[in-house]
């Protein structure tokens, strides 16, 4: 059995990933496209790491005092 990883089989998140790292790559990084990619990207790990980064700035405030 094999995995088919093209890009229409990948997820969303991948797929964006994957644009990313092409853009990166080829050099292309003070385009309109990157900036979208990124300002994507940036907004899915703060939604997916909220929980994550409100515990340890809590947890982090609560060591420095």
């Amino acid at each position: 059995m094999s995995i088919d990883t093209t890009p229409s089989q990948r997820d969303p998140d991948s797929n964006l990933l994957e644009g990313l790292f092409q853009l990166v790559v080829s050099g292309h990084t003070r385009g309109s496209e990157f900036e979208q990619l990124t300002a994507e990207v940036y907004e899915r790990l703060q939604v997916a790491y909220a929980g994550s980064t409100e515990k340890a700035e809590r947890l982090f405030n609560r060591t420095a005092a």
